[in-house]
């Protein structure tokens, strides 16, 4: 038989867990398996760029278009009012109305009716 050297030895032993089971190297890979799987899952639902975040960043998302679209909505109706303002096509009673409204005139036989 060769000789092993002293170094090499000790070497040996602290790589292969001298004196420990092959059941108990087999539950502390399993152990440190299952630790860095729970790391990674935690981190993938509640991370900043994991599950809950994506559905609450969706969740924004749609409440900001439904801004816009209410927002489109409005710009098309004041568009449509400044068309009939225009010199092309003015019309006249549109033009009385704004002209009562801004300077709060009104007739005496006049009918106003507030829609809110």
């Amino acid at each position: 038989m060769s000789k092993i050297p002293e170094i090499l030895k000790t070497r040996m032993k602290i790589t292969n867990f001298v004196g420990i089971s092959n059941t108990k190297k087999t539950l502390m890979r399993m152990s440190a398996v299952a630790v860095v799987l729970a790391y990674l899952g935690y981190h993938a639902v509640s991370g900043d760029s994991g599950a809950v975040a994506y559905i609450r960043l969706k969740k924004i998302v749609a409440e900001k278009q439904a801004e816009l679209d209410s927002k489109k909505d409005e710009f098309k109706s004041l568009e449509q009012k400044v068309k009939l303002l225009s010199d092309k096509t003015l019309d006249l009673d549109l033009l009385d109305e704004r002209c009562r409204a801004i300077n709060n005139l009104s007739d005496a036989s006049d009918c106003i009716v507030k829609v809110y």
